[in-house]
């Protein structure tokens, strides 16, 4: 897929200035993107991202792993991560994939690592979602959550109100994923950050 230099430019532009409205908000999305980065290396093998919204998390990615499929269930979004990715000419590259994430369009144990930021919170039945996420990752693999925590919700609900909209969320708990991958065998740590929260579950070889 070609977008125009004009495309390229006012797309990156938006994303800056978007940048700018949560750092003035008390979100440092370098800050926040490069802590979730350092709790999710190393990646290899097959990577899935779920959730490739705009495509920050994946540009970041791609500018340390070869090769990332990313899936989401809204297409336009997924065009502005295309002409993310296209502009940052990270290094890797991408497969796009428009999927439902409850339903998961892969074999059992296809990817060796599964990993999601800030789109969590995005999906009903979390407990599908989490399910699939385990049922597609192999023996051995491993999985990265990273979500806003109380904080970073914060953070947004106060922009979304300034700008006259409802942050839609799922509500759930990060220890609630914890204990699920717990639960279901799996080794698991959670980290803290600023307005980033992070669980790196690995299951266990069979």
């Amino acid at each position: 897929m070609r977008f125009s230099k004009k495309e390229l430019a006012e797309n990156h532009a938006r994303l800056i200035a978007r940048n700018d409205v949560y750092r003035r908000a008390g979100y440092d999305t370098g800050k926040d993107m490069r802590f979730v980065v350092s709790k999710t290396l190393p990646l290899k093998g097959r990577i899935l991202e779920v959730g490739t919204g705009k495509g920050r998390f994946l540009t970041a990615l791609l500018g340390r792993v070869p090769f990332v499929t990313t899936v989401d269930l809204n297409a336009e979004e997924q065009r502005f991560a295309r002409i993310n990715v296209a502009y940052r000419k990270p290094g890797g590259r991408a497969r796009f994939v428009v999927a439902d994430a409850r339903r998961l369009p892969w074999r059992d144990g296809s990817f060796d690592a599964v990993v999601s930021m800030n789109a969590l919170h995005h999906m009903p039945q979390l407990a599908r979602v989490l399910g699939e996420i385990r049922r597609v990752v192999r023996s051995g693999g491993k999985v990265v959550l990273a979500d806003f925590n109380r904080r970073g919700f914060a953070v947004f609900d106060r922009i979304h109100r300034r700008e006259g909209r409802v942050h839609e969320r799922s509500k759930y708990k990060l220890a609630d994923v914890v204990k699920y991958f717990e639960e279901s065998g799996w080794r698991v740590a959670s980290f803290k950050g600023d307005c980033q929260d992070v669980v790196v579950a690995r299951k266990r070889a069979s």
